[in-house]
């Protein structure tokens, strides 16, 4: 289950902490809901990826943010970061690049995200 907030005048799909593991389907199914649902971003709790997500060298990270680029649709992972992302160079390179933007972020809570997005 998932609801829409608002922030900062941005709808954000928020996703729930509770439930599936989101792979790259999973990713495009919520991201549709996002688009039928007027938001133009999506939150997604870090747990709730597929483990593989965090091992770049798997390319589900690819995959799934390519889809956010694809349906033009922003993507906030929210939370800490589970192993092996939490302690690879390369995925933290991926988060600092992320956040140096506006497409992809990575950040520790849903309040952290309320406040980048200025709401």
């Amino acid at each position: 289950m998932s609801t829409v907030e608002a922030w900062g005048g941005i709808g954000v799909l928020v996703v729930e902490p509770d439930g599936g593991v989101i792979g790259g389907r999973e990713a495009r199914d919520l991201m549709a809901e996002a688009f039928g649902e007027g938001a133009t971003m999506v939150a997604i709790p870090a747990p709730r990826l597929e483990p593989a997500f965090f091992d770049l060298r798997s390319g589900v990270a690819g995959d799934i943010l390519q889809v956010s680029v694809t349906y033009r649709m922003r993507l906030a992972i929210v939370g800490d970061l589970p192993e092996p992302g939490a302690s690879s160079n390369a995925f933290a390179a991926l988060v600092r690049e992320s956040n140096a933007g506006t497409q992809h972020w990575f950040v520790a809570s849903l309040d952290a995200l309320g406040e980048r997005l200025g709401g």
